[in-house]
């Protein structure tokens, strides 16, 4: 069985060459999207290192990695961001990263999304008061973000972000459907789940005092229920998280969002002008239709998957 959680950021750092490092992450992508990922230069590196390159598969940038520079002395910092994690088709093939000279782990963030309302706010908040983020110490910290429009969502931060542990939980129903724009705007429901109803508990891990196995990969559930308490009381009761199962939902979305936003703002002028030419669709369509691909869109993924 797959487990409920999934990794949402992986960054590790290695003594290899760039390219045995990409060589390396194509096991991870699997057959059908491993082949396709290549690099493109970016114009300067991050945090001292002087140069980068995305990380590209089928158009969507699904990381980065820093590198050059003698400060650095020979490290590659390689990111797999959320949204490349999603496309992720076989975590077991991180092998191949962690047999790269000098391989570490930087910092894995660890995700479980529910779909029926089993987390909130409310439950977050009443758990943070109850103990349950305190692991010995002092209880750490919660930080409140709200917003006037509740389609905005909520979240709550707990500890620090600099440390090696770091809790966010928001209300992903409503970051999803803001990031479809207009096709969102009246979204009550997505894959028949209320928006209100879904909600994303991450524990961020990061090496600032302490290294991290790279067994947090394959057991993944074990870290994320040991983070904290209150973690570990989700796991006996959730439902699999059906958005690591079906990656291309988002990218079906937001090419469907886009084209809503076209019939809108140009459906009435485009249907006049198809009665002009006598519905002759095609003598519209070239004259409307550009050379190259959409940056966002791109971006976004839609060329990833199949659309209806």
């Amino acid at each position: 069985m797959e487990p409920k959680v999934s990794v949402d950021w992986l960054r590790f750092r290695t003594q290899a060459e760039v390219r045995a490092g990409l060589e390396a992450l194509r096991p991870m992508f699997g057959p059908t999207l491993g082949p396709l990922l290549s690099l493109e230069s970016l114009p300067r590196g991050k945090d001292g290192f002087e140069q980068a390159c995305a990380v590209i598969a089928g158009g969507l940038a699904v990381g980065r990695v820093d590198f050059g520079g003698a400060a650095m002395r020979g490290w590659a910092r390689w990111n797999v961001t959320g949204q490349g994690c999603g496309w992720v088709q076989d975590w077991n093939a991180v092998e191949a990263v962690e047999s790269l000279p000098a391989a570490e782990i930087r910092r894995v963030d660890l995700a479980l999304t529910t779909w029926a309302g089993e987390v909130s706010i409310e439950r977050v908040e009443a758990a943070h008061a109850s103990g349950g983020f305190t692991c010995g110490g002092r209880p750490p910290n919660m930080k409140a973000i709200d917003n006037s429009d509740p389609r905005k969502g909520r979240t709550r931060y707990v500890g620090q972000r600099d440390s090696d542990k770091f809790f966010r939980g928001y209300e992903k129903g409503f970051e999803m459907a803001g990031g479809l724009g207009a096709l969102g705007a009246d979204m009550t429901h997505i894959d028949g789940h209320r928006l209100e109803d879904i909600f994303r508990c991450e524990v961020e891990l990061k090496t600032e005092s302490r290294p991290i196995p790279w067994e947090v990969i394959e057991r993944r559930e074990q870290y994320f229920a040991g983070s904290y308490p209150f973690l570990a009381e989700l796991l006996p009761e959730v439902e699999c998280d059906i958005l690591l199962r079906r990656p291309e939902r988002m990218p079906q979305l937001e090419l469907r969002a886009f084209l809503a936003n076209c019939k809108r703002q140009y459906g009435s002028a485009l249907f006049t002008a198809l009665t002009c030419y006598e519905g002759d669709i095609g003598r519209v369509f070239e004259q409307i239709v550009g050379d190259k691909h959409n940056a966002d869109l791109l971006a976004a993924g839609v060329l990833m998957v199949a659309h209806d």
